[in-house]
């Protein structure tokens, strides 16, 4: 009975599918005349032929139709009006009315009232609503022409799937892609692949995202890089607005400024590109690149890089916490300014500089770089050099101001401009200890070998004396100001992440 049961079940529902299944009507045809073709007995139409299934009317010049089969075949100028919203137009059709599948051969357009697909085979089911095209085809709305080798297209939700080759054109861009989706409604491309997105200012490339081709608002991810005139911009994620030329970065943030040869890291950052500011944090890094391969690392809680109207970069700043390394000079201050444009270095709020065994402070402190290297450094005000002796003591010159000269990367001499003052801790050729010179001056050179100071010279209305390191009391072997802070220094590019550790000063 069960067996008997599920088969009346399965012959009834059979019945009543083919009961609900819609009827290809004929409504006109100048010639109607019986013919057998392709081994089927049907009716051969010429002229002004026309049919109706349900909602949609197709019309053509001549057809063979099989009314027993639910089918025909269709010639010449055919014409589909799927329910007055799509408008499809070929040479051939071959139809199934049971199946309401429509194969379009030659000359194939397909139109709504958002966009035109043009190919050459076009299969269309009115059932679903749905278009496919697997040799080649292009579409055009108002402002985009996309082609691709597949395509699908669903009309009711107005989304296409674009496969192979894919290629979208707008005044504004080119856009390349392996595999593409697009919402007619919302005008917004998504990519599901490797996408190449090509302008006039710029390029973009990317593996994942989506870009609104009516708002030029985008998001990018998955290896995405950012192309301009003279810097690539790299993220994982990268939010980006066409028409105000702004990018916000996530994860991975890498800015290379090729013309400048500046390397900037973070895994966060906002990019203008027409000019303005650009600010990178969260473990912001700075890379100023040497030709020898001796690179200048800054760290600080911020970055930030300004460009001029044709996006070459003017000014570098790193404020709050900033620490620096390059092998022949270390430093930590507050906030650090560099001008790309005269290639100078400004330091601020308690900055100090570490050279060779020496470390030097002031209130401000500037630099001067030429081709990567720092040939000059001023400090202003309070202006205080320290040298740790081989002995553990420690030679010091403080003054007004110094100016600090280089020769090949380390400190060859400083001039000590008013106020000079100094202790020195002279040594025999056998490093033996002879005594401490105290010494001031209007203004004094102080001498640089490989190991620290090894000598002074007094400039101008000179005061010193010479006395063993026994009759001098402690707290006269250190000048007014006097603080090591070595242990901030950073001894490779790593430590400039760490701020202060837990050390107390000596002094």
């Amino acid at each position: 009975m069960k067996y008997i049961l599920l088969l009346f079940i399965l012959l009834f529902g059979t019945q009543i599918s083919a009961q609900r299944r819609s009827k290809v009507k004929l409504l006109h045809a100048k010639v109607l005349k019986p013919v057998v073709y392709n081994g089927m007995k049907g009716q051969r139409l010429i002229g002004n032929v026309a049919f109706k299934q349900s909602g949609t009317l197709i019309y053509c010049d001549s057809a063979y139709f099989f009314n027993r089969k639910n089918k025909f075949d269709a010639y010449g100028n055919v014409h589909i009006i799927d329910k007055d919203s799509v408008h499809i137009y070929s040479d051939i059709l071959y139809y199934s009315g049971n199946s309401k599948i429509a194969k379009l051969r030659g000359n194939v357009q397909m139109k709504d009232k958002k966009m035109t697909l043009r190919t050459n085979n076009l299969n269309y089911s009115l059932k679903n609503k749905s278009a496919f095209y697997f040799d080649g085809g292009v579409t055009v709305d108002k402002e985009n022409t996309l082609t691709s080798d597949i395509g699908n297209y669903y009309s009711k939700k107005k989304i296409f799937h674009f496969k192979r080759n894919v290629v979208l054109i707008n005044p504004d861009y080119t856009m390349y892609s392996d595999t593409l989706i697009y919402n007619s409604n919302t005008e917004t491309a998504f990519f599901l692949g490797p996408t190449t997105i090509v302008s006039e200012t710029n390029s973009i490339y990317c593996e994942n995202g989506w870009y609104n081709t009516n708002t030029n608002i985008s998001r990018f991810q998955k290896n995405t890089l950012l192309k301009g005139k003279t810097q690539k911009l790299y993220a994982d994620s990268l939010y980006y607005d066409r028409n105000k030329g702004f990018g916000q970065a996530l994860k991975r943030v890498k800015l290379v400024d090729s013309v400048k040869n500046i390397i900037i890291k973070g895994s966060y950052a906002e990019y203008w590109e027409n000019g303005g500011t650009s600010f990178f944090t969260d473990s912001a890094l700075a890379i100023m690149i040497s030709e020898e391969k001796d690179s200048l690392f800054i760290h600080a809680d911020t970055l930030r890089l300004d460009f001029d109207t044709n996006q070459n970069a003017e000014y570098f700043y790193a404020y709050n916490k900033t620490k620096f390394f390059k092998k022949d000079i270390q430093g930590k201050c507050d906030s650090l300014v560099y001008s790309l444009i005269d290639s100078v270095l400004y330091f601020y709020n308690k900055p100090l500089v570490w050279g060779d065994n020496s470390q030097m402070s002031g209130k401000r402190i500037r630099a001067i770089v030429k081709n990567g290297k720092i040939t000059r450094l001023y400090v202003d005000t309070n202006a205080f050099v320290l040298q740790h002796d081989t002995l553990d003591y420690y030679n010091q010159v403080s003054g007004r101001n110094f100016i600090a000269y280089f020769k090949n990367e380390s400190i060859d001499y400083v001039k000590v401009l008013s106020n000079a003052q100094s202790i020195y801790f002279v040594k025999e050729e056998d490093n033996t200890l002879v005594g401490v010179n105290l010494a001031s001056s209007s203004d004094m050179r102080v001498l640089f070998n490989g190991s620290g100071i090894s000598n002074i010279i007094y400039l101008s209305k000179p005061k010193a004396s010479l006395s063993p390191i026994k009759k001098v009391s402690k707290r006269a072997l250190y000048l007014r100001g006097f603080k090591s802070y070595q242990h901030w220094r950073p001894n490779n590019k790593y430590e400039i992440f760490d701020w202060e550790p837990e050390k107390k000063d000596k002094g």
